[in-house]
């Protein structure tokens, strides 16, 4: 529920409950739909109001705000928990469809490399942000660390006095191309806080729009959202490279 006053309802989720009382739940994890609707900030909000929510639901405790409601229960059966939530999900939640209706939109190939991606993100940045952008977007394309008599290279395009992003694109990517970007990104952050000492990391995912595999897509970029989350990495996917740059601003202020 947005704004309690109006009244207004966005259905976020689903959830099953089996004949053991297990709840099976199935949120909302595509919040670029929400942007368009809203802005980024209430986006991003969505997002963590939803993550709480889907905690609060599967250890069977009080939902986390008073306009996050259940609605009145109802019947459903099928082959399998995982089948019934994924067919009430389908049918009940439009916000979710955004992903599927991409696919069948356009079916032709999209492949566009890290490097366009970031010229996408960048310009828009600039655009959006003026003078401030040359405090966010590293004046070199990679940062170097000297260890002993050797130098290296790091893949780190954003960083601030507090915080470190990077700028993935996994559009023209297989599942294990994509996963191996995926950690290679994540390494040079990783590295870069412990000799940069900064606070905060960030990675910025441009996933495909178009691909056979796109649910297996989705499911892995859900992964990695999790796991880097537990190391400290805050990752945000997007379908379009022009929807990052205010959350940039957003997460890296100057």
């Amino acid at each position: 529920m947005p704004n309690p006053s109006t009244g207004e309802l966005l259905n976020i989720g689903v959830v099953f409950v089996d004949s053991a009382g297990v709840n099976h739940v199935r949120m909302l994890d595509y919040f670029d739909r929400l942007k368009c609707l809203y802005n980024s900030k209430f986006a991003n909000e969505a997002k963590f109001l939803v993550d709480v929510t889907k905690e609060a639901l599967l250890a069977h405790v009080e939902l986390p705000a008073s306009n996050v409601v259940l609605s009145e229960q109802k019947f459903a059966s099928g082959e399998s928990p995982e089948k019934v939530i994924g067919e009430l999900y389908s049918a009940t939640v439009p916000l979710g469809a955004s992903r599927r209706a991409e696919r069948i939109a356009d079916a032709r190939p999209i492949a566009v490399s890290t490097d366009s991606v970031r010229e996408v993100v960048l310009n828009e940045l600039k655009r959006i942000s003026g003078f401030k952008a040359d405090r966010i977007i590293n004046s070199e394309p990679t940062m170097q660390v000297v260890d002993g008599d050797r130098v290296y290279y790091l893949d780190i395009p954003l960083q601030t006095f507090s915080a470190m992003g990077t700028i993935v694109s996994t559009q023209s990517q297989s599942l294990g191309r994509a996963e191996l970007s995926l950690h290679r990104a994540d390494t040079d952050l990783q590295i870069a806080r412990k000799v940069y000492q900064r606070d905060a990391l960030f990675m910025y995912v441009v996933r495909s729009r178009v691909a056979e595999n796109l649910d297996r897509f989705d499911s892995l970029l859900d992964e990695f959202t999790w796991k880097f989350s537990k190391m400290g990495v805050r990752m945000k996917s997007y379908s379009d490279a022009e929807l990052v740059a205010p959350d940039i601003m957003e997460d890296m202020p100057v």
